[in-house]
């Protein structure tokens, strides 16, 4: 049997650890190889450490900090881009010439055709069409994975790749990860019930994520709950100092970090069709 593979393109060090880490873990654990492009160093990130870096190094530091995070996961290879950060919708990082948002669409595209059919998976995963929340990144990300994802398998699609035994690529499943609407609220209830006093969000951030008739899976990761929050922490430029989870009973970190949920792009999920925890169900 073909070895299963799980391709994850994201945009920033990080975006493999807190919406995905748990399946990316799990999957890894069963022996899928799976492969992670990161398109960006993050230098718009928050230091959220005194000490951990500087504006000037913080690309740089979370280069490192990446590849702690797929060593946690047991990721089997990753690669990072050359595209910067494009900051906050808004933000004058937007404005940046090397920002993703302001790279030629087609050549990202083409990149990924490339890395789909050089890898081969059977699954790709990327964020949802609304990047969670917004991010001007990850709505980057998706749209052209989503593309390449349905490119990459037409011979008329950048032919040039096709040499040195590379060939066209037909993906099986499209992944996107999601959130539930209204998880930042959520979450904060849940940390306040456990005697955490952090604050609740804004009531625009409030309303952030995906209506639950668009959610397809309510993963379950709790068995992998350690090697993501090990992936999380070794993002310690973006992580508080007094980071809550450390904090609370493990089932209030479950049933926060211990759940995530997606979104099944391609092939359509069919009226009561349920989507199974592993990705590769039924392949």
């Amino acid at each position: 049997m073909p070895e299963n593979r799980l391709l994850a393109c994201f945009a920033h060090p990080d975006d493999e650890a807190f919406p995905v880490g748990g399946a990316l873990a799990a999957h890894a654990s069963r022996g899928v190889r799976v492969r992670l492009v990161t398109a960006t160093l993050g230098e718009e990130g928050e230091i959220r450490q005194e000490g951990a870096a500087t504006r000037e190094t913080l690309g740089e530091i979370r280069r490192v900090e990446l590849a702690c995070a797929v060593s946690a996961l047991g990721l089997a290879e990753h690669t990072v881009w050359d595209y910067r950060d494009s900051g906050m919708a808004g933000t004058p990082a937007n404005n940046h010439p090397r920002a993703l948002v302001n790279a030629d669409a087609a050549q990202i595209v083409e990149r990924l055709v490339l890395e789909i059919r050089r890898f081969r998976p059977q699954v790709v995963l990327t964020f949802e069409e609304g990047g969670l929340y917004g991010h001007p990144d990850h709505i980057a990300i998706s749209k052209h994975t989503t593309q390449a994802f349905h490119q990459a398998a037409d011979p008329s699609a950048f032919p040039e790749q096709l040499v040195d035994g590379v060939e066209p690529h037909a993906p099986a499943r499209l992944f996107y990860s999601a959130r539930n609407k209204g998880f930042r609220q959520t979450w904060a209830l849940k940390l306040r019930e456990a005697g955490i006093d952090v604050p609740l969000p804004s009531p625009e951030r409030a309303e952030e994520g995906n209506p639950p008739e668009e959610i397809h899976l309510d993963l379950d990761v709790e068995a992998h709950l350690e090697n993501k929050m090990a992936c999380i922490l070794c993002h310690r430029t973006q992580v508080a100092a007094d980071w809550p989870y450390h904090r609370v009973p493990r089932e209030v970190t479950a049933a926060i970090l211990g759940r995530e949920q997606y979104i099944r792009a391609h092939p359509p999920v069919g009226p009561g069709e349920k989507v199974p925890g592993d990705f590769f169900h039924g392949l």
